[in-house]
């Protein structure tokens, strides 16, 4: 299974962090993808615009996201755990 690593170490705001993981990633349907919770949630459930394929994504160095864009944060959190075995799509926190 492929891993990715998302490091935030430099991210501040939502638009950051999307920008990092189409960069990173380079999911199918990255040109269409809604840059936002939502679209992530139906990217990695059920293989919509941004899908990133079967994969491992770590994010990590998280603490200047979780200050700056705690809700944006909480809501990774919730659809990594919501994800988890079920979609091929495992997102994990260091």
């Amino acid at each position: 299974m492929k891993t990715y690593l998302l490091d935030c170490s430099k991210i501040s705001s939502e638009g950051d962090f999307w920008r990092l993981y189409l960069e990173t990633i380079r999911p199918d349907g990255a040109q269409v993808f809604g840059r936002n919770l939502s679209a992530f949630w139906d990217a990695v459930s059920g293989g919509g615009p941004g899908w990133p394929g079967e994969c491992r994504i770590r994010v990590c160095n998280t603490g200047n996201l979780q200050k700056q864009t705690a809700q944006f944060f909480n809501g990774l959190q919730r659809i990594a755990r919501e994800v988890r075995d079920d979609s091929g799509v495992s997102i994990v926190f260091d």
